[in-house]
């Protein structure tokens, strides 16, 4: 009967729903060093524990997957719906089968290509209509991990390869040094996955943003491969300000901005008994 459920609801995405695409904006510029970085991913074991305790919190809050959308993209709450538990059960059928099956898996989770109907859309879909607060939304999203396999249109935050063997005095050339990447943005009506968002923004800073877009923030260390660094972070919002935000599933920050004003996103890496900090500006017309 599980079965029948899951093939049922698959067919229905796959002959049923027509994509609506989005317009995108802006462009970001990307100009990390393969030599002396290497791309970050999880595991795939934390990958199935991630969106295991997804389909949990989706099960906890009865959301429900909108199938139909209105001419703007978004939702329509008298179409088609089904529980969303029902795509996240198939994903993590596939997270347990071949390399094939996990890349599929992957891919319905994100969509990087900027299609509609990913497992985030669908969560963003369920905070449009209402059914979940924009916190509940950006609980359940923080637990989505990096992905675990090199996937396309998305490049991952990078981590400074350390040295085989290290040094006694490690700490004599520690200059720790903080880079803020924007790994990735979905935006609304459609949830879809923007990748022009994605990226280096200059001078950490997004202006004239509109509200509604969820970002995820990582930090990427360099100058200093001693171990026993701490990284930690916090957001600032506008006085009063509607939005959701916490902690991304390894290490990161995610943040929702409804109300318009001016969010700060901070990391402050301790490290051989020195601390850098480095600010990320989102401001929302």
């Amino acid at each position: 009967m599980k079965n029948f459920f899951l093939r049922s609801f698959l067919g229905l995405l796959l002959t049923g729903v027509s994509l609506i695409s989005c317009k995108r904006d802006g462009h970001l510029p990307s100009n990390q060093s393969a030599a002396q970085f290497r791309p970050r991913y999880s595991s795939i074991e934390e990958f199935r524990h991630g969106i295991s305790r997804v389909v949990d919190l989706i099960q906890e809050h009865r959301i429900y997957a909108y199938l139909d959308t209105v001419p703007n993209g978004r939702p329509d709450v008298n179409g088609r719906r089904l529980p969303l538990a029902q795509f996240g059960y198939a994903i993590l059928e596939k997270l347990n089968g071949s390399q094939e099956q996990i890349a599929s898996g992957v891919y319905d989770v994100f969509h990087f290509d900027g299609a509609t109907f990913s497992l985030i859309s669908f969560i963003m879909k369920a905070q449009m209509v209402g059914d979940i607060s924009a916190q509940s939304m950006v609980n359940i999203i923080s637990a989505i991990p990096l992905p675990p396999i090199a996937v396309a249109n998305f490049q991952p935050p990078v981590a400074q390869v350390a040295p085989v063997e290290q040094a006694n005095n490690c700490c004599d050339n520690c200059n720790p040094q903080i880079k803020i990447k924007v790994t990735w943005a979905y935006k609304s009506a459609c949830g879809n996955y923007e990748r022009e968002t994605s990226g280096y923004a200059a001078n950490n800073t997004l202006n004239n943003m509109s509200g509604g877009r969820i970002y995820r923030f990582d930090a990427e260390i360099s100058g200093c491969p001693c171990p026993g660094g701490v990284l930690t972070s916090t957001v600032t919002a506008p006085a009063g300000a509607s939005y959701g935000t916490g902690p991304a599933a390894g290490g990161g920050v995610t943040l929702f901005p409804v109300s318009s004003g001016t969010y700060t996103v901070t990391f402050t890496y301790k490290v051989c008994d020195k601390t850098v900090t480095k600010t990320f500006t989102l401001t929302v017309k």
